[in-house]
């Protein structure tokens, strides 16, 4: 018996110092595979024609495991000395070239055969005759990038093609600012053939489509990220600060005028409700609004109609194709001839009133002074349509060669 159980121990042990050594060798495997990346934060900012690239925490970047790419094109890192390794509060000054020019600009750091993207942006061109930001504080040290000097392109064999891999995300956007509500077209521009799609507005909303169009309704700065996935893998990117919607303007006008009129395409009126009963009809059906509800009333056609707002009420919305959404949920289209809303709040419009150029009069008056036309045959667009300081709004445009408004708008313009 006490042999059978001195054999059972060692056998036990032997199986204990195996396992200890295959689990050794395989910790050594998983290291020497998986090297560790950098834990550093870049700040990038822009002065005049110049991206500053700040080390502002982290590790201490070695310089011959970092490469500055402008609009894809590698940079020589000229870090030198004690600036290298580049280190907290040491800064990197990149020439950007001509202000009007857009670029983009990344930092990768590279150990083994892991490369990791440190920070990535794209810079829109200075608008022509901006002015110079100031120049950096002379506390912060700045070491230069020399501007590349243009030499021949040189002929190199074709490159073969390459495997099938993971995209890489990239998109821009059109417009990048303007007052709310701001309606913001996106355009992926990612390479490597993705599948999907996944859009993060910064504002709480998402899309999965690939080119989505994203209204901004209220003011802020947002991030803007795109996720992009194929069979072989997946990439992010984020863009800080991306859009920027102002406040909308706001000017009380009062039109008058003996001409055809429209509401444009594409506008919406969009408010909460407060109080109830509440209704609107669309095609023919009735659909109850309950209190704490958010109604969109979109115009993807435009049209001839009449808006009637007062006393917190939205008492007249008549037009021939709109589409109503609940909660951000589309539930019905069609004709609407009957609005009753009893009490609203946070009320957004993007309507937009197109007047056509040519015979008639015209009358408008702001703050109820009128206004002067430099041209009495011009067309006349009003933008953001919405009530005005007395919280009333009146649109009629329903009748050939006849159209009225009063309330607050954004701009108008003679065009």
């Amino acid at each position: 018996m006490d042999l059978l159980l001195f054999q059972k121990k060692r056998t036990f042990i032997i199986l204990f110092v195996v396992s200890a050594i295959i689990i050794s060798i395989l910790g050594v495997v998983i290291l020497h595979t998986h090297p560790r990346t950098t834990s550093t934060n870049l700040t990038l900012t822009i002065s005049g024609n110049t991206a500053l690239l700040t080390h502002t925490g982290g590790d201490p970047l070695p310089c011959d495991r970092v490469t500055v790419l402008l609009d894809g094109e590698p940079l020589p890192l000229a870090l030198a000395g004690t600036d290298c390794p580049w280190s907290i509060g040491e800064t990197l000054a990149v020439p950007l070239g001509p202000g009007d020019s857009p670029h983009s600009i990344s930092v990768v750091y590279a150990k083994g055969d892991t490369r990791q993207e440190i920070v990535r942006a794209d810079i829109p061109g200075l608008p022509a005759g901006a002015p110079t930001p100031v120049t950096l504080p002379e506390t912060i040290a700045t070491t230069a990038l020399p501007t590349p000097s243009l030499t021949p392109a040189l002929t190199l064999p074709p490159t073969p093609a390459s495997p099938p891999g993971p995209p890489v995300a990239s998109f821009n956007a059109t417009p990048r600012s303007g007052p709310v509500p701001l309606a913001v077209q996106f355009t992926d521009t990612s390479t490597g053939v993705p599948s999907r799609w996944t859009w993060s507005f910064g504002d709480g909303k998402t899309s999965s489509l690939q080119n989505p169009l994203h209204t901004y309704t209220r003011e802020g700065t947002y991030p803007v990220g795109l996720t992009v996935e194929n069979e072989y893998g997946g990439h992010t990117r984020v863009n800080q600060g991306y859009i920027t919607v102002t406040a909308a303007g706001s000017r009380e006008v009062y039109l008058e005028a003996g001409r055809d009129a429209r509401v444009c395409p594409g506008g919406f009126l969009e408010f909460g409700v407060t109080r109830e009963p509440s209704r609107i009809r669309v095609g023919g059906k009735i659909i109850d609004i309950p209190a704490g509800a958010r109604v969109r009333l979109d115009l993807p056609l435009g049209g001839k109609g009449k808006v009637s707002i007062r006393d917190d009420q939205v008492i007249d919305f008549s037009f021939d194709s709109v589409t109503l959404s609940l909660d951000g949920e589309p539930v019905a289209q069609g004709l609407v001839r009957d609005v009753s809303i009893q009490g609203y709040d946070s009320l957004i419009s993007s309507l937009c009133l197109s007047v056509s150029g040519g015979d008639g009069k015209v009358r408008i008056l702001e703050g109820g002074v009128l206004v002067g036309i430099p041209d009495e045959r011009s067309p006349v667009v009003l933008t953001s349509l919405r009530p005005g300081s007395s919280g009333a709004m009146t649109l009629d445009c329903s009748r050939e060669g006849f159209v009225s408004f009063g309330g607050r708008v954004t701009d108008y313009s003679f065009s």
